[in-house]
């Protein structure tokens, strides 16, 4: 059954973005789209770019890809003390600036905040506050999300920026259906937040890389994981003199 496959939250991670690719491809799918994050923490900004524009899919803007444009037009904008370069956070985003070319990061500022798919909206962090970034943690925090998404032309949503797989229901309506596997079905008049997972940087003590499917025929959204060499990916964050922290994630998976 066609799909379209949703993945966010790469972070320059080339090793766990080709293993899912390579999972994408085996599947019947209509699309791929990215969730946004593109950037930041790992060392693989320019191959990984280069990587999503040749896979044809569409693309958002993240809020790493967001600060790594900032940085470009505000030289201020990155402190230059050593915090710059121990916040994992500060040091992927010097790393990206430094990665990436004019064209790669004139790409990046081309994304748009939001995208409209069959049945769904997919933002990065969530559609009540997108410039502040704010995370859909629990059914508290993406209350207003859920509430734009019942009052919009579609009641489906997909975010990244947690770095987790869950999905929250709008209080009174309709919750989804578990179905075999990781699946689960919207039934109709449902309002479902859904959060992707992370590509490069999960952090739910499971290391393989997670995305989601997404089939808006069925109203079936399911999650999926694909094993890859984190170790490597790890050790390439120390070769690039990236901070600690970003490397032990990939291997502890939180």
């Amino acid at each position: 059954m066609p799909s379209i496959a949703l993945l966010s939250d790469i972070h320059s991670n080339i090793h766990a973005l080709r293993a899912v690719l390579r999972d994408v491809a085996a599947c019947l799918i209509e699309e791929i789209v990215f969730c946004g994050d593109i950037v930041g923490y790992g060392p693989h900004s320019a191959e990984c770019v280069k990587l999503v524009r040749e896979s044809g899919g569409r693309a958002v803007l993240g809020n790493h890809d967001y600060y790594t444009l900032v940085a470009r037009e505000r030289p201020g904008f990155l402190p230059s003390g050593p915090e710059s370069r121990t916040n994992p956070v500060l040091a992927g985003i010097r790393h990206a600036l430094n990665s990436l070319d004019d064209d790669a990061l004139d790409w990046l500022g081309s994304l748009p905040m939001a995208l409209k798919l069959p049945g769904a909206l997919v933002t990065h962090a969530s559609l009540h506050d997108s410039r502040n970034w704010p995370y859909l943690r629990d059914a508290a925090s993406a209350l207003p999300t859920l509430e734009l998404l019942r009052d919009s032309e579609v009641d489906v949503g997909f975010f990244g920026h947690t770095h987790r797989q869950e999905w929250f229901a709008l209080p009174g309506a309709p919750a989804p259906e578990a179905l075999p596997g990781k699946a689960f079905r919207i039934p109709e008049g449902g309002v479902c937040a859904v959060l992707v997972g992370s590509v490069g940087q999960p952090r739910t003590r499971d290391t393989r890389a997670a995305w989601t499917l997404w089939d808006s025929d069925a109203r079936t959204f399911e999650f999926r994981r694909t094993e890859y060499p984190s170790a490597r990916a790890a050790s390439d964050i120390r070769e690039a003199g990236l901070p600690e922290s970003s490397a032990r994630r990939l291997v502890s998976g939180s």
